[in-house]
């Protein structure tokens, strides 16, 4: 298929999508006869929100999109499987002293970067050492690498200063993708154009990039596992409404949907019986929390009995009807349930902040701020506008107006929201949604551990609380049977000063084409929510 029907593809699902259906009303479609053996050929169409996006440099930028679109064309050290277990993609290998502070990575020889030049050691240690400090999943591991060493274009060794028990964790590929040196090197990270159109060491590689409509990846000729990709095209077609896309997957225009929204799973299942997608709810191992975080810097916040009484304001099993349809259920500590070796249940947000109005208005007059003319005070929620911000947002403002506290909504595209909150910290309070990850070390830490510097999706707070740094510290390090009394200590000192509150904890939902081979297997979704690419195949391609 060429480009241009690609682009027309594009037109005609921006088009068709628009139009809502009855979806039971479809006809059903055959299902696709399975191959003995991967074949090549075949486009097909991901759909996303990726309003506000403008790079796709996922060691410069958390954003979702970016991170989902990095999978075409990135690669890492290693991976995981669907079943959690690691394995080697340009790391072939790799050791650990037993004190754990080295790590020596065997890299895979005759590689090549997507524009054809060499991928050695080299590369590894430059993007460590020059995007280690700018990736905010590697905000805990950076400042502890004492050095990077390549003995051999092949070999990598990495120092640590102290050790950190889930460092394999941080070098997978959807942590740390791997950057050329011989793009970026003398150069300005942030503003050179790789960023937008990347030379990586995934299946793929970019073609083009229409903003706001469509990026076309083509095959990566130079791809380490060959005969892999077996897809010709992966499109993006853009598409800011989730109905849009929704609609698009169930009339057969688009392939997959990262990310349903709550309001949509109903329907979504409603529609598989047309035979043409399925949805997937995800065993995550990255649980989806979304949280309020608070402006240290700023008056009335700075004051932890204001932060507790807004807590005791929130309804959560509210947020939860309003905005997820019941299929979340509210945190209950800094930690996720999720990482039952690590979680303590004895510190429980439900009970130590029970939703009550009453008393909530009660702390709030102890800290000098009665009633006056009916408000207390005003703030600013800021968000990234779309589901399910837009409800969560609604639902706080309207349940701490029944305190008297005056909420004045800012929902932005997420670029504008993330330029507020991480760079600026011109906010009050700022709702977001963060993974977990995979343990506390990558996806926890980033919102507890002090930040002096502005990163992205990273500690916007201004709290920094050297006791808690210290055990964050000694849990990162600590062995595993170890951590979790370290943890619970995390637990109760951030339920005590409360910088960030976590609201809920949400499964995800994936909305995908039964035209794939083999669909649990290729797909890596049911681990870490990021398909494998490079596995996917159509047994009906032409």
């Amino acid at each position: 298929m060429r480009s241009s029907h690609i682009r027309r593809l594009v037109g005609a699902f921006l088009l068709s999508a628009c139009a809502v259906s009855p979806v039971w009303a479809q006809s059903p479609a055959q299902s696709p006869v399975q191959s003995p053996a991967p074949k090549r050929g075949g486009d097909i169409v991901m759909t996303l929100d990726a309003t506000g996006m403008a790079i796709l440099n996922t060691e410069l930028t958390s954003q979702s999109p970016a991170l989902w679109m990095a999978d075409v064309w990135a690669d890492g050290l290693l991976a995981h499987d669907a079943a959690a277990h690691r394995v080697p993609h340009l790391a072939t290998s790799w050791t650990i002293s037993p004190d754990g502070r080295i790590y020596t990575f065997h890299l895979r020889q005759g590689v090549k970067w997507s524009d054809g030049q060499p991928f050695t050691a080299k590369d590894v240690a430059f993007t460590l050492t020059q995007f280690g400090k700018l990736n905010p999943f590697l905000t805990k591991l950076t400042p502890l690498v004492a050095k990077v060493e390549t003995p051999d274009e092949f070999t990598a060794v990495i120092t640590l200063t102290q050790p950190v028990t889930a460092a394999l964790e941080l070098f997978d590929k959807e942590n740390f993708e791997l950057m050329p040196e011989h793009i970026y090197a003398g150069t300005d990270l942030a503003t050179n154009p790789a960023n937008r159109k990347p030379i990586g060491l995934g299946p793929f590689k970019l073609d083009s990039w229409e903003p706001g409509r469509s990026l076309i990846f083509v095959r990566n000729p130079y791809y380490w596992d060959q005969p892999k990709p077996y897809l010709d095209r992966v499109l993006v077609a853009l598409a800011p409404s989730a109905q849009q896309q929704l609609n698009a997957v169930i009339q057969g225009e688009a392939d997959w949907m990262q990310f349903l929204d709550f309001s949509q799973v109903q329907q979504a299942q409603q529609a598989m019986g047309n035979g043409r997608f399925k949805v997937v709810k995800i065993v995550i191992n990255a649980p989806e929390r979304a949280s309020l975080d608070f402006n240290l810097r700023r008056s009335p916040i700075s004051d932890v009995r204001v932060r507790r009484a807004l807590f005791q304001a929130t309804d959560r099993q509210r947020i939860n009807a309003d905005a997820y349809r019941g299929l979340a259920f509210p945190a209950t500590s800094a930690i996720p349930e999720q990482f039952t070796n690590l979680y303590d249940p004895s510190v429980n947000y439900t009970t130590m902040y029970p939703y009550d109005p009453a008393a909530a208005g009660k702390q709030l007059d102890e800290a000098g701020f009665p009633l006056k003319d009916g408000k207390r005070f005003s703030l600013e929620l800021a968000y990234a506008a779309g589901p399910p911000f837009d409800a969560i947002a609604r639902s706080i403002a309207a349940q701490w107006l029944q305190v008297g506290v005056d909420v004045r909504l800012t929902g932005t595209d997420a670029q504008i929201w993330a330029d507020k909150v991480y760079h600026k910290y011109d906010f009050d309070v700022s709702l977001t949604s963060l993974t977990g990850r995979s343990d506390p070390t990558l996806g926890v830490d980033r919102s507890f551990v002090c930040n002096p510097a502005p990163i992205s999706y990273t500690n916007p707070t201004g709290y920094c609380n050297p006791d808690l740094d210290r055990i964050a510290a000694a849990a990162a390090a600590a062995p595993e049977d170890q951590r979790k009394a370290l943890y619970k200590q995390y637990e109760e000192i951030v339920a005590r000063d409360l910088n960030e509150i976590t609201l809920t904890n949400a499964p995800t939902y994936n909305a995908v084409s039964t035209r794939f081979a083999n669909l649990d297997a290729q797909f890596n979704i049911s681990f870490n929510e990021h398909p494998n690419w490079a596995e996917a195949w159509l047994p009906n391609s032409q």
